[in-house]
């Protein structure tokens, strides 16, 4: 009589979307500040006390009432350079240069309308943007156990927080590589 034994171990991985997208919803505004009227087009403000400040100080909630709270040393670190770079940025998505585009990433749509000596400073601050963008997204599906293959889903969820964030008339990329002015 031949008895076999066997052992079977089964993982089951699920994309952990929510979470994802709480934690590129607070990275965001951590880095931008909270949605405004002024920059979130989905909202409008109706009734009683719309013009009021306390419609400029509500941040946004977070799914399902929790708070994703993913950091380390390395994240903190790029969402600081993020941060400061911002104010370099600014400029260029006001004048139309660069705009968010669809995969999580600045992107340079036209730097014609720029002065010649300007574009070399707009790549090299782009550059480091989008350098900073990719480790930011590798750091954080790593934290939050998101496997390599998902790693595109993990852009894709920043890239929609941060064309939430963008100011009105600034370019964002649609789905099909389309650009408009928010």
């Amino acid at each position: 009589t031949v008895v076999l034994a066997a052992c079977l171990t089964v993982n089951v991985y699920f994309y952990p979307s929510e979470e994802v997208d709480q934690t590129a919803q607070q990275i965001i505004e951590d880095i931008r500040g909270t949605i405004t009227p002024e920059n979130d087009l989905e909202k409008t403000p109706t009734g009683e006390g719309a013009g009021s400040h306390w419609w400029r100080l509500t941040g946004v909630a977070h799914a399902a009432g929790k708070e994703t709270t993913v950091s380390s040393p390395a994240i903190d670190a790029i969402k600081k350079r993020i941060s400061q770079r911002f104010d370099k940025l600014k400029p260029y998505f006001k004048a139309g240069a660069i705009g968010e585009a669809n995969n999580g990433l600045v992107s340079i749509r036209d730097a014609s309308v720029l002065p010649m000596k300007d574009r070399a400073t707009l790549n090299r601050i782009v550059n480091e943007e989008n350098s900073d963008r990719k480790v930011l997204y590798e750091l954080v599906a790593k934290e939050l156990g998101v496997e390599a293959k998902d790693l595109p889903k993990v852009r894709q969820s920043f890239a929609e927080k941060w064309q939430k964030f963008a100011k009105p008339g600034w370019w964002v990329q649609d789905a099909a590589g389309n650009w408009s002015k928010r």
